[in-house]
């Protein structure tokens, strides 16, 4: 018989077996047998393990404060604080401004400010794309009233007599900055005062509007004796309500700047006799 070729090199598998014994006795007490399957899982499987372990003590331990760049728990605990002075600030300057215009509003009109009477603008309605029209009788009795007042020889006597028996209160103190101008359609004078100024009533009457429109903001019309009409536009709160009787100097509301035709904090003030704008400076200084 023929004997098989042995092949000059020869594949040899290694197996591993890893014994536990008892130092003493020599005695075996666990083993495993081990190959590099086995081995390379237990390598990955491990690896993983510690990952996992390494980033769960740094996560809920104290040992994370020791990682660069990363807070530790005093400066934490100083940035909360800080946080909860600056809102604590904040809530008393709101308080502190509500206590002076309660004051302001205290010393005018003798007694205090009541959230029932300021006013709000209504939201929920586009005051944008609201279409007024007057009516046909309306026009027709607007047109007949400035034919007569156009050609009246006593309407100047009666002006004038007006404001001589009348005794004005300045709505605010300020600075004109926009005179009152026909040809620009600007029927007031625009008046610049400190913010948050308090405006009174010039004469004693009765409020006919005080509401919100998208052009002139916050707005109050007080009707006169005599057919005289007082105007102010563009305040931040108004607080008497339609029909209430106000008396000469008493607040009436305070200076803003509301309304897409503001510029910044100021009041519009204009003064109308029987539907025909008045300079407000013939009549009061400034």
């Amino acid at each position: 018989m023929d004997k098989k070729k042995k092949p000059l090199f020869q594949k040899w598998r290694y197996k591993y077996r890893l014994i536990l014994y008892n130092d003493n006795t020599f005695e075996e007490v666990l083993h495993f047998r081990l190959s590099r399957w086995n081995v390379a899982l237990l390598i990955v499987f491990g690896s993983f393990f510690l990952i996992f372990l390494t980033t769960f003590i740094i996560a809920d331990t104290s040992l994370k404060e020791y990682i660069p760049g990363y807070p530790d728990a005093d400066a934490i605990q100083k940035a909360k604080s800080n946080q909860l002075y600056i809102d604590s600030i904040e809530e008393k300057l709101a308080v502190q401004e509500k206590y002076l215009n309660n004051l302001k509003y205290l010393i005018y009109y003798g007694e205090p400010i009541s959230k029932n009477t300021v006013q709000h603008a209504d939201t929920t309605k586009n005051y944008k794309n609201l279409a007024l029209y007057a009516s046909p009788n309306d026009s027709a009795f607007r047109k007949k009233v400035e034919q007569e007042e156009k050609y009246s020889l006593n309407q100047d006597k009666t002006l004038q007599s007006l404001f001589v028996r009348n005794h004005y209160f300045m709505p605010v103190k300020g600075i004109i900055t926009n005179k009152f101008n026909t040809n620009q359609k600007h029927f007031g004078v625009d008046i610049v005062t400190k913010a948050k100024e308090v405006v009174t009533a010039i004469l004693d009457g009765q409020v006919i509007y005080a509401g919100y429109t998208s052009q002139t903001g916050y707005m109050i019309i007080i009707q006169h004796k005599e057919n005289l009409l007082s105007v102010y536009k563009h305040l931040e709160q108004i607080f008497p309500s339609i029909g209430d009787k106000v008396s000469v100097g008493k607040i009436i509301g305070i200076v803003g700047n509301t309304g897409e035709n503001s510029t910044g904090p100021h009041l519009h003030f204009e003064l109308w006799y029987k539907g025909q704008p008045i300079n407000p400076e013939n009549v009061m200084t400034f």
